[in-house]
Formats: structure tokens, sequence, C-alpha cells
């Protein structure tokens, strides 16, 4: 079996409550990720249809900004990524791969990773929010949706993977 080096979990945790603690006080937001590809997706669209995108509701709060690009929310996400694979490689045990179950072409895993990827990609934005937004900064907040969210969240996901355990088994 192969060894795994970890964070501890306490250490991670207090960073990131260190981390949210600075963005509400640097920047008045809590963390979040799903604007951010919101407004990649509006400034490609708009790349490719200007009119089409300007016309839609929803995308036009995206383009109102002169560079929308400039956005700290797009700092925020790319932070995530360099500080993710900057904890990764200090473990001592980051290796590139796509685990799955010993039966899924690798195909397959990215196939079915990019498709639950869409989907709660999509249910973010449907619900105004995703994890890190809800859960994390709602929490801190003690917002009661917050809170209710997470209940909900880790609900859903035992019942998920109860239902599709057999996949990766």
């Amino acid at each position: 079996m192969e060894k795994r080096n970890f964070w501890s979990p306490y250490i991670a945790g207090a960073g990131i409550g260190l981390a949210l603690l600075a963005a509400f006080y640097v920047m008045g937001w809590g963390l979040a990720a799903s604007r951010a590809y919101a407004l990649v997706a509006a400034v490609g669209l708009k790349g490719v249809s200007p009119g089409y995108a300007g016309s839609l509701d929803y995308f036009s709060g995206y383009l109102k900004a002169a560079s929308p690009l400039k956005d700290w929310i797009l700092f925020e996400v790319f932070g995530v990524l360099a500080g993710a694979l900057a904890g990764a490689v200090s473990s001592g045990g980051f290796k590139p791969r796509f685990d799955g179950p010993a039966g899924m072409s690798t195909g397959r895993r990215l196939t079915t990773a990019a498709a639950g990827g869409i989907l709660i990609g999509f249910a973010s934005r449907l619900s105004r929010g995703c994890t890190s937004g809800v859960a994390l900064s709602g929490g801190a907040q003690l917002a009661v949706s917050g809170w209710i969210f997470v209940i909900a969240m880790f609900a859903g996901g035992f019942v998920v993977a109860a239902v599709f355990r057999r996949l990766w088994s």
C-alpha cells in the first residue's frame, strides 16, 4: 500500500480560518469560487458573441466593469490553486495521478469528473454560492442558511456515497 503524507487537519483548518478572516478583513467578502468561473464564462461568451452576452441579465452584471478579469475573485482562485499545489508538494507526497476504482479507465474517470464538476458548478450558481461561499463564509458569519446548507451537503454526500459505493469497490 502506498504511503500518503497529509497535512495535519488542525494546521490546515487553522490556515483556512486565517485565510477566511483575512479575506473578510482585506476584501470585505468571504471566500468563494463559483463567481470566478461565472465571470470567466461571461468574458468568454462576450469574446464569442458580444451582443448575446450583453443581452443576458445573468452575465451582464459581470461585464459592467471596465476590466472584469482584474476582479479580485480570480486572483483568489489562482491563489487557492497555487496554495494547494504548494501544500501538496511540501507534504512530500505529491504525485500527479487519477484516482478511481480499479475497473474504471482514466478516460471514463476524467469524463465523470468533468460531468460532476459541470453539474456542481451549475448548481452552485443556481443556489447563488458554492460550498466555500455558503458553508465557510456563511458558517463563519453564523448564518442559519450556511449551517442548513452544511448539514444538507453532508447528508446528501452520505446518501450519494452509499448509492455509488459499488463503483469504487
